[in-house]
């Protein structure tokens, strides 16, 4: 417990930092989105691996002829062999190799996305501990006072010593349910800290509000464009395996023989007989429109996704102003329920009840509150705002 409550009292004396900073911060300073980063520059020395040449290849003989009447002669042949690529298909790996550097931009800019959520939502859970702290701090001082009035009652003689014995439970009860929320509330904090990539504790100030955007489209999702992204790279693949013949070799020969010397230069075609990439094509060509309807289906199923947040949102809005309402009539019941018990006019038990629904309620709106925070951020992922 002591070790607990220090370590609570260093987090308390750190200085505060507003969530957009830690963000910033997170961000910049994350190792996981830095290594993210480094598959550009692999994906950049991949497309240089897609669209480079073959290199030359240079054969040397050396012969040796027998001549009559004149004893042996030698003569010698060198060979050298370009491989060059067709036209179309240096278009079209240079379109792959492009497609494949905008998948990998994609990713890392999904996975940039996806880290501002979880962190945007581990930062609203540590928000929600916070306030049910703060709660539980509450009904602890409501108990204390309950308690106070039922001794005083006792000594008086006016309640029975079970009623007073019954309020000191009810303090302990709230008393072990603070402690619970501490913990709780230091969870949700080194988790926070956790997912961020620090390495040192950070006291993060906790008003920051989630403001919801305007955007009702998912066509800026960074989901979407990664899956559209898979899409295009599958179908490049496809043109560049429709190109049956990629390669032709030229090749320059010169042989040196006792009485001549011969030059050639020629082509060597590969005839396109049985191995025709039929087979990849198809393969590729099934990918493509495997991407595409993937790409269709998430699509539909983000869209859909986006219009259950925005009316959740708007039916958390409509439960919270009932609730607030409840709340308050729940408060001014409470104030005269305690009024009525310091003049014994009040059964203890009543006076319980009544205060424990009140602290339900205000439970329940912290929770809706979280729930429409976290369905704003949500709602603001999937609209492309938390892009790169």
């Amino acid at each position: 417990m002591k070790k607990i409550l220090f370590i609570v009292c260093i987090v308390g004396v750190l200085q505060a930092e507003n969530f957009e900073l830690f963000l910033k911060n997170a961000i910049q300073n994350s190792p996981y989105l830095k290594a993210n980063q480094l598959n550009i520059k692999q994906a950049n020395e991949q497309s240089s691996i897609t669209t480079r040449y073959k290199n030359p290849s240079l054969e040397l003989e050396v012969s040796n002829f027998a001549v009559n009447n004149l004893g042996n002669k030698s003569g010698y042949r060198s060979t050298i062999t370009q491989p060059i690529r067709l036209w179309g298909v240096s278009r079209d790996r240079e379109v792959l190799a492009s497609a494949q550097i905008t998948q990998t931009k994609s990713f890392v800019e999904l996975s940039q996305a996806k880290f501002v959520l979880q962190l945007s939502l581990f930062y609203s859970n540590y928000k929600n501990a916070l306030k049910a702290e703060s709660l539980a701090k509450q009904e602890l001082n409501i108990s204390t006072k309950i308690l106070k009035i039922s001794k005083a009652r006792f000594e008086n003689g006016t309640i029975a010593r079970v009623k007073y014995i019954q309020a000191k439970v009810d303090m302990r009860r709230v008393e072990n349910f603070l402690n619970q929320m501490q913990v709780k509330k230091l969870s949700a904090y080194y988790r926070l800290i956790s997912f961020s990539g620090s390495t040192k504790e950070i006291n993060i100030e906790n008003d920051y509000e989630f403001n919801l955007n305007g955007n009702n489209s998912v066509v800026n999702s960074a989901q979407l464009t990664y899956t559209k992204s898979k899409t295009a790279s599958a179908s490049a693949l496809a043109e560049l395996n429709s190109n049956k013949l990629e390669w032709i070799d030229v090749y320059g020969t010169f042989e040196k023989e006792p009485d001549q010397g011969i030059a050639r230069v020629g082509v060597s075609i590969p005839l396109v007989v049985f191995n025709t990439k039929s087979q990849e094509k198809r393969i590729a060509q099934l990918e493509a429109k495997k991407s595409d309807l993937i790409s269709k289906n998430t699509n539909n199923v983000l869209t859909l996704r986006l219009t259950n947040l925005s009316k959740s949102i708007v039916a958390l809005i409509k439960l919270e102003k009932s609730t607030s309402k409840l709340l308050k009539d729940q408060e001014e019941l409470l104030n005269m329920y305690e009024d009525g018990y310091k003049i014994a006019s009040i059964n203890l038990i009543e006076l319980q009840l009544i205060k424990n629904q009140m602290i339900q309620t205000k439970a329940e709106l912290i929770n809706i509150d979280t729930q429409k925070e976290q369905s704003i951020i949500k709602h603001n992922f999937l609209t492309g705002e938390y892009n790169e």
